[in-house]
């Protein structure tokens, strides 16, 4: 990542955000209309121009993914709410719009967005540009998940005697396993029912995740953590965590694809997990 100018591929998954809102119809598995103010002015009809590149098989398989992501960590995060929990983290939140979107079971909330600094300077620019209010229940921190010290930076905003419900979506892959570790580790170590929701690459040679892979390196943002799930569980076991599962492409068809005619196609493999204390 450019440490001036913040994350591309954060700008690369918006797009992907902004397109399932233009080109997929009226039944959606993300109603996002706040992303259509953040990307580019000209960014909307360069997609509906462009709609059979947002098309193609690949292309389609990783807007799934990029909108299936951030569907399963809020209704996981609503299931949250529903117990009680009142803190929400996001890790690396990137152009992440729940905060100017959010529902009334979210007005409890306490809302913080963590990012690298460059990555969240950028972000609150567009929002200013786009004139979307900041709520607020919403806080800001700047973080380097690489730094060893990073969680101090939370001291400000978050009750850590309070259970926390934390999103970490498309950011592992691109820390190094020192750094994953250490998210893992700080998330056990927080009072039981918190939890995480994260996306992680098993494999460096699946084809479809190696073609986003190297498009990500020609960004300047490499892959560089691969975990396999198996091994991961059996690591988060061992730390405390109570459950760790991954859902499955038959859950995700049960669970959202199933009643709903959307455009975009069930996902062909697990990449997205769910952790609680």
């Amino acid at each position: 990542m450019d440490k001036e100018t913040g994350s591309a591929t954060a700008i690369g998954a918006a797009m992907l955000r902004a397109a399932h809102q233009l080109i997929d119809g009226h039944n959606k598995l993300l109603d996002d209309p706040v992303i259509l103010r953040l990307i580019n002015p000209e960014a909307p009809e360069y997609i509906r121009q462009h709609s059979e590149y947002f098309y193609h098989p690949k292309m389609m398989a990783l807007r799934t993914h990029i909108v299936l992501r951030s569907r399963y960590a809020e209704d996981c995060l609503k299931q949250a709410v529903d117990r009680g929990i009142r803190q929400y983290l996001i890790l690396g939140a990137g152009l992440d719009t729940f905060a100017y979107r959010q529902p009334g079971w979210a007005d409890e909330l306490m809302i913080t967005e963590a990012d690298h600094p460059a990555s969240q300077a950028e972000k609150l620019l567009k929002l200013r540009q786009a004139h979307v209010s900041l709520p607020e229940n919403l806080n800001f921190i700047t973080i380097d998940l690489e730094s060893d010290e990073w969680t101090t930076a939370l001291d400000s905003c978050i009750d850590f005697t309070k259970p926390l419900f934390i999103a970490c979506l498309g950011v592992m892959v691109y820390l190094s396993r020192k750094a994953v570790d250490r998210i893992f580790r700080f998330v056990a170590a927080l009072p039981q029912q918190s939890e995480i929701v994260f996306t992680m690459s098993q494999h460096r040679d699946q084809a479809p995740e190696s073609i986003t892979a190297a498009r990500a390196a020609a960004l300047g943002e490499p892959w560089i953590t691969h975990i396999n799930h198996d091994e991961l569980s059996r690591q988060l076991y061992r730390e405390g965590f109570s459950s760790v599962t991954f859902l499955s492409p038959n859950d995700a068809y049960k669970m959202y694809f199933m009643d709903n005619h959307v455009q975009i196609p069930v996902p062909q493999r697990s990449s997205i997990g769910r952790a609680v204390v």
